[in-house]
């Protein structure tokens, strides 16, 4: 007996269940309620077998083996992404920092570099001494040339 056929046998008890609920609703007092609780049970059961059987499993996990190579590129691209905003926020705290420290300079990062520009050459001995208390292990660099607002 082939799959087919038993799941053609269990709809025929479906449809035959279906008509003993119907004469239930007409007549309350029958025994037919496990009969039809036991054939709609063989009929999921069978669906399911059907399920499995049909399913295509080396696909399957030819699909799961590549999810670890997927999975590392959008980690690496957040990891660069996450440096960037890292860099930039940085940026932001050393210009803050000067400005307390009176220094007017414009402050970019280029390269993974800390470029100063600042708007006074004769800020330079007080930028460069912020710069080299409060950088840490970022990388900076002062240049001069006036155009900073």
């Amino acid at each position: 007996m082939t799959m087919d056929t038993i799941r053609h046998l269990a709809l025929g008890c479906c449809i035959a269940t279906t008509v003993a609920g119907v004469l239930r609703v007409f007549w309350p007092e029958n025994g037919f309620s496990a009969v039809i609780n036991a054939v709609l049970a063989l009929y999921i059961i069978t669906a399911a077998l059907q399920m499995l059987r049909g399913a295509d499993w080396p696909a399957l996990a030819r699909t799961l083996r590549q999810l670890p190579d997927t999975a590392q590129q959008p980690v690496q691209q957040y990891e660069a992404y996450s440096r960037e905003l890292g860099l930039s926020a940085s940026a932001g705290a050393v210009q803050q920092v000067l400005a307390q420290a009176g220094v007017d300079a414009a402050v970019q990062i280029r390269g993974g570099v800390c470029c100063v520009e600042l708007a006074r050459e004769s800020d330079r001995a007080r930028a460069e001494a912020v710069l080299a208390a409060s950088c840490g292990q970022l990388p900076w660099q002062i240049v001069t040339g006036g155009g900073a607002a």
